[in-house]
């Protein structure tokens, strides 16, 4: 398994692929996901555009099985300055091989230059995400409905290249 970015062309061409993957993992948790194709269609593109250095790819056989997404620079009100994943998502027969705890270590890693701390939302009944996040050291710090928010301490220094 390969965890990489993907180019402005490669990310037009996996798409479609990338969209599968997303309403694939989803099944069964509606209540936190885009479900229209035209919403799911323009959320990768929004993801995408954000930040493409924080756009990771998993690949299988050449094939895409999971992304993450996020931004390195996010203002929270909280906690100010943060990096801020919005998206973790891996093809569920692909799931437990390690594919999601590979895209979020490499996130972490390049996150770990810009700040301090990285947040996410999860959604409260995504109950292998939580055992995910919470087993690599994030941890609950609020509530906005049905979303959990989350954040990690971070150490260390990435520097463009460098993966």
């Amino acid at each position: 398994m390969k965890v990489r970015t993907i180019s402005p062309q490669e990310f037009r061409e996996r798409r479609k692929r990338l969209a599968e993957i997303y309403r694939r993992a989803y099944r069964g948790l509606e209540a936190y996901a885009y479900t229209s194709s035209w919403e799911v269609r323009s959320y990768l593109r929004w993801l995408y555009r954000g930040d493409p250095e924080m756009f990771l790819v998993a690949y299988e056989g050449g094939e895409p099985v999971g992304f993450i997404s996020g931004h390195r620079y996010w203002h929270d009100r909280q906690l100010g300055e943060v990096g801020n994943i919005h998206e973790l998502v891996v093809d569920p027969d692909f799931q437990g091989m390690g594919i999601g705890k590979a895209l979020l270590s490499e996130a972490l890693r390049r996150f770990s230059g810009d700040h301090g701390k990285v947040m996410l939302w999860v959604g409260e009944g995504n109950e292998k995400a939580r055992k995910l996040y919470l087993k690599l050291g994030f941890r609950e710090v609020g509530r906005a409905g049905v979303w959990i928010k989350m954040v990690k301490e971070l150490e260390g220094t990435w520097t463009e290249g460098s993966s």
